[in-house]
């Protein structure tokens, strides 16, 4: 089953050396897993709340395996210093797609029938 990443980042500008240091070590880490970029977004605008994000990048992976493969291997571990210093917000979540709870019709509000 397909697992789908979406990580949440802000790169350091300052820090290009250890950004590159990190591509260089987790793009063939990437590949190995079978694990593939969908999208990136940034973020222009907080609208409620804060974020320290200024992107967003949403991967899919084959499955759960794939994706522990990539991060518990002695090779990301080994970067997680130039990650710290690249990224100063960085945070990876693994997500589904989930059902919205149904809203009460707000046009139905006062009648009889019941909203579930």
């Amino acid at each position: 089953m397909t697992i789908t990443v979406m990580a949440l980042l802000s790169i350091n500008e300052d820090a290009t050396e250890d950004l590159a240091a990190y591509m260089q070590a987790t793009q063939p880490l990437l590949k190995k897993a079978g694990a593939v970029i969908r999208q990136r977004f940034t973020i222009n605008d907080v609208v409620v709340g804060s974020s320290g994000a200024k992107s967003v990048v949403v991967v899919d992976y084959p499955d759960r395996a794939a994706v522990d493969a990539v991060f518990q291997s002695p090779e990301y571990l080994a970067v997680r210093e130039h990650r710290d210093r690249a990224f100063p917000f960085y945070q990876i979540n693994v997500i589904e797609t989930a059902e919205l709870p149904k809203m009460p019709d707000t046009a139905s509000a006062g009648t009889t029938e019941e909203t579930v």
